[in-house]
């Protein structure tokens, strides 16, 4: 009987360790996975939702014990994309996806490499820091994940360290903990319309709380260009995946 679980236990422990490390949750590694093992896409979104939860809370409790998980302007961005990340749900059943999610994934891409570059040292872009963008950001973040299904994690990083100007560790850790306060609710929306296969879920979930302790922990002893570097190449890997779907 635990044989046949150990399969989920597993991934959950590889996706959760992958998206604590990088700030992005893992959703958008899940979600393909769960569809091509043959969930409905709206199981495969609600499963994954729930498993984030847990993702999340594992991995913001282990950066807040390591003093890298910090009040701030994150705070609103994490608010704001709640409301508005609904908002593009809503829209995306009339908007072009394709398109967006084309749109998204160019950025994602764009932005990864340069991240990759700026932890070599030879990144040539600016910085956005300024306060005023802050609820411009939230909302057009939480619009974005909404409409394109990327996930709030993958839009949020670029924001996090171009916008606000967090250092990357803190960035990864902000964005664990606002990626928990924007999936729960969607989490009991999806569980109350009955689209979380919890037989799934539940192992995937003990995988993820484990995984996210140990993508936390070596994230915190990472160098921070180091970290900015595996950020940067997630954020690729995400975007390419996104336009192959």
């Amino acid at each position: 009987m635990v044989l046949e679980y150990l399969p989920y236990i597993l991934g959950g422990a590889v996706v959760s360790m992958i998206g604590s490390m990088s700030g992005i949750g893992g959703g958008v590694f899940m979600v393909p996975l769960f569809y091509h093992i043959g969930l409905h896409i709206e199981k495969a979104v609600g499963t994954s939702l729930f498993i984030i939860v847990f993702n999340g809370v594992s991995a913001s409790i282990s950066y807040w014990r390591r003093g890298l998980l910090k009040p701030g302007g994150w705070l609103t961005l994490a608010i704001l994309m709640i409301p508005s990340s609904m908002v593009g749900a809503q829209i995306a059943s009339i908007a072009p996806r394709a398109i967006i999610k084309t749109v998204v994934a160019s950025i994602v891409i764009v932005y990864g490499l340069n991240l990759i570059l700026r932890g070599s040292g030879r990144a040539l872009g600016v910085k956005l820091n300024n306060k005023i963008l802050v609820p411009v950001a939230g909302v057009t973040a939480g619009l974005v994940a909404g409409l394109s299904g990327v996930g709030g994690g993958v839009i949020l990083m670029p924001v996090l360290i171009s916008v606000l100007g967090l250092p990357v560790h803190e960035a990864v850790a902000a964005s664990m903990l606002s990626i928990v306060i924007t999936s729960t609710s969607g989490s009991v929306v999806h569980i109350a319309n009955g689209n979380v296969v919890f037989n799934i879920a539940i192992p995937f979930a003990l995988g993820a709380v484990i995984g996210a302790q140990v993508g936390s922990a070596v994230a915190s002893r990472m160098r921070s260009k180091t970290l900015t570097i595996v950020v940067g190449l997630v954020l690729v890997t995400v975007g390419v995946l996104t336009l192959l779907r």
